[in-house]
């Protein structure tokens, strides 16, 4: 059965968790006005996504070159070949040498990240899923992605992303370093390994000899891992973008490290060509000091007026309210039932039968319990049939309301 609708009454989240729950095999498309992305998956884990515009394949060719794993030419020569052969991009660049195995899996798994990391910053879209028997994908180099890994990373991402955003508005700003008495050191801890460079970008490395940790300043600035590997590229000419393709992160983490880099003062924004000369003119200009002297004149007498609006004549002038009252707690009946109907469905997909009671959605953490009670005190009602259920919410009075009912079938609404 197809799963289909908006990401405003469905969100990213929920759609993840139930694919994840119920190891779903097939192929969920999102699409809003800019980009259609693909997510494929294999049992409930990750192992594709395919962006319409910004084709994996690409991308990975990109940032092989952009991270030193590969040259142009030898890029270039892969793409011949595979406009010969039909053949994946990333086996032909194993089969010829290019690159390890080991390092190809990662680059693969940070663009399958970035493509789906970016998906939960959609505001708005349409989402479709079409479950399958069996889905395409490149067995041999894809490590699948545990969907409830992502939907974790993807929430944390939420809570982070607003305010990396407003220090990295988007990705065409360019930092350059802050000069420093030392360079930065990578930070130790107990349960850190050292940092390699080769074993950061996937490679095969041969066991190392353990040997004493050197002495370093105690006044030295420490950077974790991640913090290095973005660090170590800005240089006041690579944009954000171009940060986040060599410094082997996805765009999440690049961001983040960034952030915390901003925070600690040790890198700043380069400003564009002629910013430091006009901003001074902006200052001064004469609309900001026409601004500047109103904006007082105007929150003393926003002041006044609520100070002095119980005494006006007019606000003692009965109104008209209970109309307005009703309609609103009409509308806010409304939005209870298609909740309660949208819990409902995915009960139903995760459970495969109706719910007997209400009760049973608030007790499974489907619904909160106080979305069972209508705003006009009375609890909302519920009959389920064979193939369709009816919810109403008993009126001001008590009664029966049209309005306040919603009927539902399996042949309408799915």
């Amino acid at each position: 059965m197809a799963l289909a609708g908006t990401l405003k009454d469905f969100s990213l989240a929920d759609i993840f968790q139930l694919i994840a729950l119920q190891k779903k095999t097939g192929y969920l498309t999102l699409r809003n006005n800019e980009e259609v992305v693909t997510v494929t998956f294999l049992e409930g884990n990750v192992v594709g996504a395919e962006s319409l515009h910004k084709r994996l394949e690409d991308r990975l060719g990109h940032v092989l070159v952009k991270s030193g794993r590969i040259t142009k030419e030898e890029l270039t020569k892969t793409l011949e070949i595979q406009k010969q052969t039909l053949q994946r991009l990333g086996y032909i660049l194993v089969s010829e040498g290019f690159v390890d195995p080991e390092s190809l899996k990662a680059a693969l798994t940070v663009q399958m990240q970035q493509t789906v990391y970016r998906l939960f910053r959609w505001k708005d879209g349409e989402y479709h899923f079409e479950p399958h028997d069996n889905v395409e994908y490149d067995r041999e180099n894809v490590n699948p992605m545990a969907a409830d890994g992502i939907l974790m990373e993807g929430i944390r991402m939420l809570d982070e992303w607003p305010l990396i955003e407003k220090k990295i508005p988007d990705f065409t700003v360019v930092f350059e370093k802050v000069p420093l008495e030392t360079e930065p050191v990578l930070e130790t801890r107990a349960e850190m390994p050292d940092f390699d460079e080769a074993s950061f970008f996937g490679e095969p490395t041969t066991p190392k000899k353990k040997k004493e940790p050197e002495p370093v300043d105690s006044d030295a600035v420490r950077l974790t891992q991640e913090e290095m590997a973005v660090y170590q590229h800005v240089n006041g000419v690579f944009t954000v973008q171009e940060i986040i393709d060599r410094s082997g992160l996805n765009e999440f983490e690049t961001c983040k490290a960034l952030f915390e880099l901003l925070n600690r003062q040790l890198i700043k924004s380069v400003a564009a060509p002629g910013e430091e000369e006009e901003e001074p003119k902006r200052l001064f200009s004469p609309m900001a000091a026409l601004i500047a002297f109103i904006w007082p004149l105007l929150l003393f007498w926003i002041l006044i007026s609520v100070v002095l609006l119980p005494y006006h004549p007019l606000s003692h002038l009965p109104v008209g309210n209970e109309p307005t009252r009703r309609s609103y707690d009409t509308l806010f009946a409304r939005i209870q039932l298609e909740k309660i109907q949208r819990a409902i469905f995915v009960f139903e997909m995760r459970e495969g039968r109706l719910p007997t009671q209400l009760k049973e959605l608030s007790d499974k953490g489907y619904i909160p319990l106080g979305l069972m009670s209508g705003p006009f005190g009375g609890a909302i009602q519920y009959k389920a049939g064979e193939n369709s259920f009816t919810l109403f919410i008993p009126g001001p009075n008590g009664g029966f309301y049209e309005d306040l009912s919603l009927k539902s079938t399996r042949d309408q609404d799915r």
